[in-house]
């Protein structure tokens, strides 16, 4: 019944290819992809979302979300290059979702090159946004202002006016102090650093 009434959208962006780190999506720790590590965290917790979208052009990503029983959205060419942010591409998903199953208020953005976010932390960021219910909630270092990458929670309102996660200072800092929870897997050196963590945290 929590879900039901739920106006937040988990949103998980991965499309196929990557600059830095070839395939970055669906490398492996533990046996697991970095696809499949967070969408079985956000299983776990799907009560907390009206549903949970996948959006990406790989065939492998698209095979991992039907085993796991999540929406997925075949992404176009046009958004599944390197010159295509990320807000394009939850803009693209927000308004199918809309048209196909029903509107939703918040979008929460996971990027799984985070693949030690702590479920606890998604849900301080969802207290945060009942708190602020017209700001943007985002993931940052100790000083309160850089972005890390763990989460990204915007109204849907400010998503489309600025077209941005993020805009300005305006946003509320969920400050991550851990930094093996802030760890973003975007260079070799970063998968290396998680392969080594993982052995003891995933």
């Amino acid at each position: 019944m929590k879900k039901k009434h739920s106006s937040y959208l988990a949103l998980i962006l991965a499309r196929a290819g990557s600059k830095r780190l070839k395939n970055k999506n669906i490398l492996k720790l533990k046996k697991k992809t970095l696809t499949e590590i967070t969408i079985e965290k956000l299983k776990k917790i799907e009560y907390l979302f009206k549903d949970i979208l996948i959006s990406s052009d790989s065939t492998v990503i698209k095979k991992i979300a039907k085993k796991k029983n999540i929406l997925f959205l075949d992404r176009p060419k046009y958004l599944s290059h390197g010159k295509v942010s990320s807000e394009a591409a939850a803009l693209h998903a927000v308004n199918y979702y809309e048209k196909k199953y029903c509107k939703i208020k918040y979008i929460i953005l996971f990027q799984v090159t985070s693949p030690f976010r702590r479920n606890l932390t998604i849900k301080k960021a969802i207290n945060l946004s009942k708190k602020f219910p017209n700001k943007q909630i985002v993931g940052v270092n100790k000083d309160k202002v850089t972005p890390n990458g763990v989460i990204y929670l915007t109204p849907k309102k400010l998503l489309k006016k600025y077209k941005h996660f993020s805009k300005s200072k305006k946003f509320i800092p969920l400050v991550i102090k851990s930094n093996l929870e802030k760890l973003d897997i975007d260079y070799k050196s970063d998968f290396e650093k998680a392969k080594n963590f993982s052995k003891k945290n995933i």
